[in-house]
């Protein structure tokens, strides 16, 4: 064999590894995530999108980043993908952060995960993605090469430009990566399941449409048109209230990262992605408002105007204290009366009198039990809500103020006339005002120890102790529908 001497082989440079932002290094995308922080603090600012992209991608993503603010902490990293940079940096490995999203917005992040040498990014007129970042690549480190993580479709024209890819997302990109550069990885994400689209459309919220059969059940009009009816309108009702709980999570995007348990919530987390909750959104509210309004008129006039406060509330009210829980109560309220209206049933005002004090106490339960276990995100000012922590006391003297009241207006509603020649021993009702008190004044117990850490109502779905209070009002309501003599 031969052998060298008087000189020593050149070491061959090590590619540069660079790395995609959206979809990559985060799960999400940074041109929806400023869209959506644009619409909550500055709507009207939407109109001027179709005019900035007369000027370009890359122009519309400027300014974007200019009119909004994104805090780069909060984003939702991917765990796997900063594991890797973390063992390329420790073995001397040069890293670039090549995005096609605003230089502003790269540099915080950059700036925030102290990770990367160089940072290259859309800078207002080039848009660097696709065709464009594989010529910036290529002429940029043209000596030692690159290796490139990356996760999109058009991502493969800069592949084809890489020593090696890093593939992060579907199986089926990772095969198309490898059938134009060596594939030295490939992180393989799992598309978002069923359990996690049940999550994002709040399907144990659903429990809450029940309240449309109360009109009903009241009234004692069991029979099959009108049951019938209602079923459609709780049908459409759980599509609409779903579709508002799509659009008010991803209106709160940011301020649900800093949350102790709604970080972990499907867009928060990053399990669906903005477009994909936008576009179901956008299905379900106008499958439930156009068959709502060809159902009935007035049932579907009353979900046009829940769908208003509701989107009202997401945008505005719920930053203004007080307000908010009213509002929030009203939404209960509105629903007994769609059901009201989509039977034909009256609808007692003592009874709907009863369920708005019977709701607020529980919606300033809900907002006191936020306050007891999130203080510091509070105080940051970052909670999206206009309380202070020592706001807990006057939240909770009103809440169980509401909740005495309720039960007051209850006996009022059990003694008239009108419900009285309903029932054989109509006495027997006034049983069920210590069974809703102890239930509220229970609710309010678990708040004050910090045991309450989600809406009451969806508590109730699967708590013992309120299945026990369902079943001891049955046996009330049922002996007041014999005859009993003593």
């Amino acid at each position: 064999m031969g052998s060298v001497t008087g000189a020593k082989l050149a070491k061959a440079p090590t590619p540069v590894l660079c790395v995609d932002l959206d979809g990559t290094l985060i799960r999400g995308n940074l041109l929806w995530e400023c869209v959506l922080a644009l619409l909550k603090t500055h709507p009207l600012t939407l109109f001027l999108l179709p005019f900035w992209l007369l000027s370009g991608k890359a122009f519309v993503k400027r300014k974007l980043a200019a009119t909004t603010h994104l805090d780069p902490a909060r984003l939702p990293y991917r765990q796997e993908v900063i594991d890797l940079l973390h063992r390329e940096r420790a073995e001397g490995r040069r890293i670039a952060l090549v995005t096609a999203a605003d230089r502003e917005l790269a540099d915080s992040i950059a700036q925030h995960l102290a990770l990367f040498d160089e940072v290259h990014a859309s800078d207002g007129q080039l848009n660097l993605k696709g065709h464009n970042k594989a010529a910036f690549l290529a002429q940029h480190f043209d000596g030692p090469g690159f290796e490139y993580v990356g996760d999109s479709a058009a991502d493969l024209d800069v592949w084809r430009k890489a020593r090696a890819a890093y593939v992060v997302g579907s199986n089926r990109r990772a095969q198309q990566a490898a059938a134009v550069t060596t594939l030295k990885a490939a992180i393989l994400d799992q598309p978002a399941s069923f359990h996690t689209w049940i999550n994002a459309l709040r399907g144990h919220h659903w429990a809450k449409n029940a309240l449309l059969f109360l009109p009903l059940a009241l009234s004692h009009n069991l029979t099959l048109e009108p049951l019938a009816r209602t079923f459609l309108a709780f049908a459409l009702y759980g599509a609409c209230a779903s579709g508002l709980y799509i659009l008010n999570d991803l209106l709160d995007l940011h301020s649900d990262r800093e949350h102790p348990w709604k970080k972990e919530r499907p867009f928060a987390a990053g399990e669906i992605s903005i477009p994909q909750g936008l576009l179901a959104s956008l299905l379900l509210l106008s499958l439930a408002l156009g068959f709502g309004f060809l159902l009935d008129l007035r049932f579907g006039a009353a979900l046009l105007g829940y769908a208003t406060l509701t989107l009202w509330y997401s945008l505005h009210l719920k930053k203004i204290a007080l307000l908010d829980v009213f509002v929030l109560s009203s939404f209960y309220s509105f629903r007994i009366l769609a059901g009201a209206l989509i039977s034909g049933t009256p609808l007692s005002q003592w009874f709907l009198a009863f369920s708005l004090f019977f709701f607020l106490s529980l919606a300033m339960a809900k907002r006191y039990s936020e306050l007891v276990h999130a203080p510091d995100l509070l105080q940051s000012g970052n909670s999206g809500r206009g309380y202070r922590t020592d706001d807990r006391e006057l939240l909770l003297s009103l809440g169980v103020g509401s909740s005495f009241a309720s039960v007051v207006i209850l006996s009022l509603y059990v003694h008239g006339q009108e419900v009285r020649v309903l029932y054989t021993s109509p006495e027997f009702l006034f049983l069920l005002c210590p069974i809703v008190l102890y239930w509220l004044s229970r609710n309010w117990l678990l708040a004050h120890r910090g045991e309450l850490k989600e809406d009451p109502v969806t508590l109730a779905v699967r708590d013992r102790v309120s299945y026990g209070v369902a079943f001891a009002s049955s046996i009330v309501i049922a002996a007041s529908m014999l005859h009993v003599s003593f």
